[in-house]
């Protein structure tokens, strides 16, 4: 074989690589949801959309927690927020959770505090397993730092992925809001890699 031929073989095989790595990152990145388990608490992460919070409604209505922690609350700069009139809290509350089974979590400013502040909760509080719900290509990255959280004080966790319309992990990059939040969720794994 000259050169010339192996310069193209290679060239062949790492744009086939490529490829293929390109159409199963929707899979890779939602890989490590898992089937709901009864838990001492469900976790219905911030941003996203109301499908977030519609999953924990349906966990703690189907009895597998006992209490729901809403992260990512946004009150505002010095304000005293009311998390109750929040549009989530309202969403639980009328779907039939009283509010001494809400939790709010309005410190953490990102996925890396989310797993540690609910962590250092569950081992004051003596809890033992999590319920994390989020979207499917944001499950990869919380693997990571929950995991890490976790395994600091002897916790478990479960990621729950929702059930968002329009979500393809075969055809990710077929829809302009998820492709663009897979590639966000592709630059924050990498960030976090090597951050934390």
């Amino acid at each position: 074989m000259n050169r010339l031929n192996a310069v193209v073989m290679v060239g062949a095989v790492t744009l086939l690589l490529t490829i293929l790595i390109v159409l199963n990152v929707g899979h890779w990145l939602s890989a490590p949801r898992t089937v709901p388990t009864e838990g001492d608490i469900i976790v219905a992460l911030g941003g996203g959309g109301i499908e977030r919070v519609q999953s924990a409604l349906q966990l703690y209505r189907e009895g597998h927690a006992k209490r729901i922690l809403l992260t990512g609350l946004d009150s505002g700069p010095g304000l005293r927020p009311n998390h109750y009139l929040h549009w989530e809290s309202k969403l639980l509350l009328d779907g039939g959770v009283p509010s001494e089974a809400l939790l709010f979590d309005d410190q953490s400013a990102n996925s890396y505090q989310e797993a540690n502040n609910t962590a250092l909760l569950m081992k004051n509080r003596q809890w033992k397993t999590a319920l994390v719900i989020s979207d499917p290509p944001h499950l990869r990255r919380l693997d990571m730092v929950w995991g890490s959280a976790c395994a600091q004080h002897g916790l478990e966790y479960r990621l729950i992925a929702t059930e968002p319309p329009r979500w393809d992990s075969s055809r990710w990059w077929g829809d302009r809001m998820w492709a663009k939040f897979t590639g966000m969720e592709l630059l924050k794994l990498a960030y976090y890699t090597v951050v934390y």
